[in-house]
């Protein structure tokens, strides 16, 4: 969903735009696959710096643990909107 940023009305909690059901709820895991695949080919091609390597593996589960809170958040936002409140 896209709200209003124009100052003419103030604090609009209007809607101006929002995408089909399919595209919004698609669009975070399509993210969070790209994202993902794309960290996991660096992790398998790229050699970390000296002493680091351990860190890889936190990393990946950093990432994909906040790639779903925040899928989580836009799920939550969506129903709230949908529910008036």
């Amino acid at each position: 969903m896209q709200w209003s940023l124009s100052r003419s009305v103030p604090l609009s909690r209007s809607v101006n735009w929002s995408a089909p059901r399919a595209l919004a709820l698609s669009f975070m895991p399509v993210l969070g696959c790209g994202v993902l695949a794309f960290f996991a080919l660096c992790a398998a091609t790229l050699q970390p710096r000296p002493g680091q390597e351990w860190m890889v593996m936190p990393a990946l589960i950093v990432v994909g643990a906040l790639l779903v809170a925040i899928h989580l958040l836009h799920l939550w936002l969506i129903n709230r909107t949908l529910r008036g409140g």
